[in-house]
């Protein structure tokens, strides 16, 4: 039996897509708002499970037509959004932030957004996250991806003749898998699907509970007295810090009770009142818009758009494009769809996708379009970018050649974005000099002599092979070398814990880093080479980075906010023990090692973030182009002997 309309489901999500939208315009008291996310799987789980099952026990379930369905219903919608963020980005978005957003409309075209959030960014709840047009897709993803399994897990299931077992054993093993694999990588388990099967198992199982308490009164309210509690605490306090078994359980009971209890219960009028039905038949439309008009009302009006005002008139545009959406957008598409044979559906649909597909990753292999500025602006956009630009966004070899290209070699830069983020400034020094010096444009990885990479970093495996090969380049030639990292990812409490490394005492934080990094020089010393080693980033944690803001577009906006500089001896306490930890290193090594300390050459009383109106930072912990600049020109001298030395 096909299911009948169920009102107290869309108030839920109603309820779900609400906690979402307020977290995400950060209105205080919704710390726990992201966990409407998972009423929302749980939603899809029963229903979907319920359809699936219904049309098998018929005898007329057909993938085809299932699928079908699924893309009358979600792709539409996707679409129009992917569509509207792309066109707004390629009004108000400099180059390097359309670059981004292409690449997030590719992968939410192709409904792989969550692995690509997962691993180029990791942390789905970082300030970083908040210039990500279209991040709120990585749930889209999943759920597709579930579509994908679960349709034919339940044919299988019902051909066994023990559908509900298999269903609460798939969801047991994927909670067990993600309970162990929070604790090693969490992201993992926040973005990707096989973490989140037990949600919609959750729901799904819901179906075999409501049959047996259909005639229970008491259990019916007693069961949406307890989801409602569930979900609106969990929204209210709960946050991101919570516990793994209670931010994802809690909110899934709580979503799996108010279903099961139906509309049979007198509280469940709570969810069914006209509004409530309104907002929650639109909050598919309402979860796809109101991330991107957030993003892009902080790009275009600034601060304003996170003012009392701004939030209020934000939110109700959006509940407006939402309910337009959903009456001109959602609701033709899927009825027209039902006159169509579902292969031609399917036919349509994927060739509208590739057709976007190929205009949005176009666009990213473009660079992000930079005629669309004039001289004036990518003039300073080239400042505004990365340190690493000034080399090709990709390299055959991964290698660098700076300086003067004719030149014969006489310096390597090695590390990771620490390092390279120095190309900047140092390629005019060494072309004056006569100089050519080479550098990898491999980020996130130590390239110390026996060095592991923290186990929780992006690509262990890759960055030990990099490594391996930097040294063995660096050993097969004879030039001078400047080593830089960001040596606070590598201090001691990075590897405590893991049995795969020995870590010495925490009160030497940084003897782990040390010991490879007098290794790397034992295993790299010749004659005549010197090694100049940078001491710790200056850091502009002070500041709040917005690029896409930052970054000249098209259209005009609102200027971003301003970045204080930071006290000089705040600085010098903050990189304090690296900096003791390098100056032993050279104790060591006195014939062979000199230290460049950025905060001896940076700083005066106050360490710069701007200069002339110009913007140092590329992020808080790295120069762009004219910060790399400024700080090799801070540190001319030091470099030049170092250089001719």
């Amino acid at each position: 039996m096909k299911i009948a309309y169920r009102p107290e489901i869309d108030g839920l999500r109603t309820i779900a897509v609400l906690g979402v939208v307020l977290f995400h315009l950060g209105v205080t008291g919704f710390g726990g708002g992201f966990t409407g996310v998972d009423v929302f799987f749980v939603i899809s789980g029963y229903l979907i499970t319920r359809n699936i099952l219904g049309d098998i026990e018929r005898g007329s379930f057909s993938f085809a037509d299932f699928y079908a369905r699924r893309f009358r219903r979600i792709l539409p919608a996707l679409i129009f959004t992917v569509a509207l963020t792309f066109i707004a980005g390629l009004l108000w978005l400099g180059p390097l932030a359309m670059r981004q957003l292409a690449k997030e409309s590719t992968h939410a075209l192709l409904s792989i957004a969550n692995i690509q959030y997962w691993r180029e960014f990791k942390q789905y709840f970082s300030p970083n996250a908040d210039d990500l047009a279209l991040l709120h897709t990585w749930s889209l993803s999943a759920e597709e991806q579930f579509y994908l399994i679960w349709p034919l897990f339940l044919v299988l299931a019902a051909r066994s003749g023990k559908i509900f077992a298999a269903i609460v054993t798939v969801g047991l093993i994927s909670f067990a898998a993600a309970f162990y694999w929070s604790k090693i990588d969490n992201s993992a388990t926040f973005f990707l699907m096989p973490f989140r099967i037990f949600e919609f198992a959750i729901g799904a199982a819901v179906i075999s509970v409501e049959r047996k308490i259909r005639d229970n009164a008491f259990a019916h309210e007693g069961l949406t007295l307890f989801g409602l509690v569930a979900i609106v605490g969990s929204m209210l306090f709960l946050d991101s810090t919570s516990p793994f078994f209670t931010v994802t359980l809690l909110p899934c009971l709580g979503a799996a009770a108010i279903i099961a209890a139906g509309s049979q219960s007198g509280r469940s009028r709570l969810l069914t009142s006209s509004p409530m039905l309104a907002i929650g038949r639109a909050s598919y439309s309402l979860y796809l818009c109101h991330w991107p008009m957030i993003v892009f009302a902080r790009i275009v009006f600034g601060n304003v758009a996170d003012t009392a005002l701004g939030i209020a008139l934000n939110f109700t545009l959006m509940i407006a494009v939402a309910l337009l959406m959903q009456r001109y957008v959602e609701q033709p598409f899927r009825q027209a769809g039902l006159r169509t044979a579902p292969k031609i559906t399917l036919y349509r649909f994927t060739a509208l996708i590739c057709a976007l597909g190929v205009v949005t990753y176009g666009t990213f292999r473009a660079g992000g379009l930079e005629w669309r500025l004039t001289e004036e602006a990518r003039a300073q956009t080239l400042l505004l970018s990365p340190g690493a630009s000034v080399c090709p966004l990709s390299l055959l070899n991964g290698l660098c050649d700076f300086g003067q290209l004719d030149a014969p070699l006489t310096l390597e830069l090695i590390g990771d974005s620490y390092a390279i983020q120095y190309l900047a400034g140092l390629d005019p020094l060494l072309k004056e000099l006569h100089m050519r010096g080479e550098g990898s444009k491999t980020e996130g990885c130590p390239v110390l002599a026996g060095m592991p990479v923290p186990p929780k970093s992006w690509n262990p495996a890759r960055c030990k092979e990099h490594s391996e090969i930097e040294l063995a380049r660096l050993g097969a030639s004879a030039t001078h070398v400047i080593i830089s990292h960001n040596w606070l990812t590598y201090q001691n409490s990075r590897f405590a814990g893991d049995p795969a490394f020995s870590i010495p005492s925490q009160k030497e934080p940084y003897s782990f880093v040390q010991k490879h990094l007098e290794q790397t020089i034992q295993t790299l010393q010749k004659p005549g080479r010197k090694f100049l080693i940078v001491g710790a980033q200056i850091t502009a944690d002070q500041c709040r980075f917005n690029m896409a803001r930052v970054l000249p577009g098209p259209l005009p906006r609102a200027p971003a906010s301003e970045c204080p500089p930071k006290p000089r001896e705040k600085a010098v306490v903050e990189g304090a023990g690296i900096n003791a930890m390098l100056r032993e290193v050279q104790r060591k090594f006195p014939d062979q090692v000199q230290l460049w300390i950025p905060v001896e050459t940076f700083c005066d009383a106050m360490c710069p973030t701007t200069r002339d109106g110009t913007l140092l930072y590329f992020d808080s912990g790295h120069y762009n182009v004219a910060g790399s600049k400024y700080a090799v020109e801070r540190a001319r001298d030091l470099l030049i002997a170092f250089l001719k030395s």
